[in-house]
């Protein structure tokens, strides 16, 4: 596990020794994954908590690899956010530290009181936040009423608390359900911000480029999430850049024959190639569903159709791309 010492200021440890219990602290744990309205919701309330007795630090703990891969490793779940982008949505909610412990058959075996006197000991845990869903320690024994229970035995604060939005709509297998529809409204809603993933661009057949669309192939891990097949709406940026429009492209290529499925960008407007280069796509909506041209004349003219959309579609607000860009798209709007 490769983790950055800190990100965007934050400070990222491998261990909870790291932190120290020298300060009081208040924390929660998850998975995390996609960092999504209920999750800022927990972290926002340990960021909360942590002000209310000066002194005191907000540590969010989360686990790496995903339980599910080490625990059921023929069903390996599918994620919506690489590691490196939860740890950039985490820090962005204002928690003073992140740790991040390995999670393998032996850290599976620990029974909820173990763990949770570990996280006094070494972490220094005064108050800890969850969810209502938290399932903490071996065979996720650790429910809320077993950790109110056990917070008055170890003598620890404990708070559940709930984000009230839209029914179902703070679950990430929700989210990731939708994604694979291709439901970027229902996707960006859940998430509270604008979707996206990031990849090196790599080299791909050159087709779109003799059909006057050069596109950007990006690549990214196979257990990533990613939108269901289709032309999407959408932004790109290079390095945290001010966003361009974008067209994005997602599937097998049919009118070519069978391929293996892409995701790639057409940039509008590029005055620049993109290969050996991390580049992020925001996705903002769905334009059309994959199609099979009978002639690449037929497909150029449905992509010069597909840009003009691009062109036409009403742009997110920073807030929405927030933290991974540092540009105001040029004609700021809303997403909803």
């Amino acid at each position: 596990m490769n983790l950055p010492a800190q990100i965007a200021g934050c400070p990222v440890h491998a261990d909870l020794g790291a932190l120290g219990a020298h300060a009081p602290t208040a924390l929660t744990l998850g998975r995390f994954d996609g960092v999504h309205e209920g999750h800022r919701a927990l972290l926002g309330a340990a960021v909360a908590a942590a002000k209310e007795t000066p002194g005191t630090r907000a540590v969010a703990v989360t686990l790496w690899p995903p339980p599910e891969w080490i625990l059921r490793p023929a069903q390996p779940r599918a994620l919506l956010t690489t590691l490196h982008d939860r740890l950039a949505l985490m820090a962005a909610t204002g928690v003073d530290a992140i740790v991040v412990l390995t999670f393998d058959l032996e850290f599976a075996q620990q029974e909820p009181r173990e763990f949770l006197s570990r996280l006094l000991d070494e972490a220094g845990m005064r108050e800890m936040v969850s969810g209502p869903n938290a399932r903490i320690g071996k065979g996720g024994a650790g429910t809320p009423p077993v950790l109110r229970a056990l917070s008055r035995e170890l003598g620890f604060r404990y708070r559940e608390i709930a984000w009230h939005g839209p029914t179902g709509t703070n679950r990430s297998s929700t989210i990731r359900a939708a994604l694979a529809d291709g439901d970027i409204d229902a996707v960006n809603s859940g998430l509270g911000r604008t979707y996206s993933l990031e990849g090196m661009v790599v080299r791909g057949s050159g087709e779109g480029r003799k059909l006057g669309f050069a596109t950007a192939n990006v690549s990214h891990p196979e257990w990533l999430c990613v939108p269901g097949d289709g032309v999407y709406a959408g932004l790109s940026t290079v390095g945290g850049s001010q966003p361009q429009r974008a067209a994005i492209s997602i599937g097998t290529r049919p009118t070519y024959g069978e391929h293996p499925r892409v995701v790639e960008a057409h940039v509008l407007d590029a005055a620049q190639d993109f290969y050996d280069r991390p580049l992020r796509l925001f996705f903002v909506s769905r334009l059309r569903p994959q199609e099979t041209f009978s002639d690449t004349e037929t497909l150029a003219e449905k992509i010069a159709a597909d840009v003009a959309a691009v062109r036409a579609t009403r742009l997110p607000s920073a807030r929405t791309l927030a933290p991974f860009v540092r540009g105001e798209p040029a004609e700021a709007g809303s997403v909803g």
